[in-house]
């Protein structure tokens, strides 16, 4: 299951990982051009199986928390995960997992007026609150700048075919930044204090 995106880099569908197809698919389409900005978030729900809550071990782990994820919010935001991707930091050095939440093409429930030309990026666990390793997020970054690049020029999902390459994405910038932060819009922690750094220093290059 999964589509290798690079070495380090494997995306699941809303398939792949299971999710309830009795449950409406929120969201409605966007069209490519009108992309401007990518939000990175943090799901503030941490791997509880061990000691390291923001490194994940196992598909399994990874799946049972995207099916949480399309319930948790059901009474403020609707039964779907409210992000367009999740990133998981795997525990092979380097590897990531991204997982379609509502993907590419659909409006999310992240971020108040910007919905629909915002991107949300939102990393698996609580990066405020728990402990991770600064290793454990800097060896992973080529792996998430993969997926942005690979989002701004050859996105295409099979659910709607292919789509000319989001070429206006990255446009919208943050001073000294190319990806923006929750937090830069609301006034919250999100996406966590140990992610800033390392998110301040990725690229779409």
């Amino acid at each position: 299951m999964g589509v290798q995106l690079s070495e380090n880099l494997t995306l699941f569908s809303r398939a792949d990982w299971g999710a309830d197809t009795s449950l409406p698919r929120r969201g409605h389409r966007v069209a490519r051009d009108a992309r401007t900005h990518v939000i990175c978030h943090h799901t503030v729900m941490p791997d509880g199986s061990d000691n390291s809550p923001n490194v994940w071990e196992t598909e399994a782990e990874v799946f049972n928390m995207m099916r949480r994820l399309q319930i948790v919010r059901r009474k403020d935001l609707g039964a779907d995960v409210p992000y367009n991707f999740v990133v998981f930091l795997m525990r092979k050095t380097g590897n990531v997992f991204v997982c379609e939440g509502r993907g590419e093409d659909r409006t999310g429930a992240h971020t108040k007026g910007h919905n629909t030309r915002g991107i949300a990026l939102s990393f698996a666990g609580d990066f405020h609150n728990r402990s991770v390793r600064d290793e454990d997020i800097a060896s992973r970054l080529p792996a998430i700048a993969d997926f942005l690049i690979w989002l701004r020029t050859d996105a295409s999902h099979p659910d709607y075919g292919s789509y000319d390459p989001m070429a206006n994405l990255g446009e919208f910038q943050p001073s000294g930044r190319q990806v923006f932060f929750h937090k830069d819009f609301k006034n919250t922690a999100c996406p966590g204090r140990r992610l800033e750094s390392h998110l301040s220093t990725l690229t779409f290059r």
